[in-house]
């Protein structure tokens, strides 16, 4: 069961690192068509696959502020990058842990050791490395901020996510989850004045494929495994995307990976030290998996 879990999460990692590449290939579709069709279509293919309990359901408060989150979420970082490189807005969009620990830490009143600590101090400095950097262009900044905004929102998604999934079946939750987050991206096309439905058959087929790769695959495993890992510890895995997406964009669109990146990278790892902590502090994988030290070693 250990061993599906992480090989689950690994599939998941790489079918979530491919929607940064196909931001890339269409620099000039609105990302907020992008991010509209893939959770629109997500939610029609989970509806589809979840058809005979749609009648059995009936969404809560809980979920549809997920959905709105979630929303969020896909259009800052999509505009992340488009803004500045994959290798920063991947780094920089996956620090939704950072977020978690600090829930914990601060809602929660969870115990704080100092590795914890030492883990988030360095989290921030490798934040700060890339921020300080794309201070001399204006475009990559603000590229940067959209990406630690859109970690902000993924938190709550999943915060809130390990609570509703408690209670509710996979696709009970993200048919819903999706459909919200698609009218929240709606929404938020009539205040931008931008069209959605102005796109190429090509591109279509693109969106297709966001919907059914990075999120019904992707983001439906993560929302699966919350139910019985830690917020924090599936927060975690996207940690790995950076890594996956900048590779990517460096043989498809030869974009470099400067020396920011990789320094503030560098120090990107401690996340998985400082969640390791955490998730010591809180016993729970000692209590449902007693090889719970391999899973996080080999899935951080």
């Amino acid at each position: 069961m250990l061993n599906n879990k992480f090989f689950l999460l690994g599939i998941a990692l790489l079918a979530v690192s491919s929607s940064a590449w196909v931001i890339k290939m269409f620099p000039g579709t609105n990302v907020i068509t992008f991010a509209f069709w893939r959770m629109f279509l997500a939610s029609i293919f989970v509806f589809l696959l979840s058809y005979k309990t749609i009648p059995l359901f009936v969404p809560n408060k809980k979920m549809e502020l997920a959905g709105w989150f979630l929303g969020v979420h896909f259009v800052l970082f999509f505009k992340a990058v488009e803004l500045t490189s994959v290798a920063e807005a991947t780094l920089l969009g996956t620090t939704a842990p950072i977020f978690t620990c600090l829930y914990a830490l601060l809602y929660k009143k969870k115990r704080v050791s100092g590795f914890v600590l030492f883990g988030l101090f360095l989290a921030f400095l490798g934040a700060g490395v890339l921020i300080n950097q794309s201070s001399q262009s204006e475009s990559s900044l603000l590229g940067n901020i959209c990406a630690i905004f859109c970690s902000l929102a993924m938190a709550f998604v999943l915060i809130v996510g390990k609570e509703v999934r408690k209670n509710f079946s996979l696709f009970d939750y993200t048919r819903w989850l999706f459909f919200y987050a698609s009218f929240a991206i709606l929404f938020i096309s009539f205040i931008a004045e931008v069209s959605v439905f102005s796109f190429s058959s090509e591109e279509f087929r693109w969106f297709v494929f966001l919907a059914l790769v990075p999120t019904v695959v992707g983001h439906n495993i993560f929302y699966y495994l919350i139910k019985s890992l830690s917020t924090t510890t599936v927060a975690a895995v996207p940690l790995g995307e950076p890594v996956v997406s900048s590779v990517g964009a460096f043989f498809l669109f030869q974009e470099p990976i400067t020396s920011a990146v990789v320094l503030g990278g560098e120090h990107y790892p401690s996340r998985c030290f400082s969640c390791y902590s955490l998730w010591k502090l809180k016993v729970f994988f000692w209590e449902h998996f007693p090889k719970g030290s391999v899973y996080v070693f080999s899935c951080c």
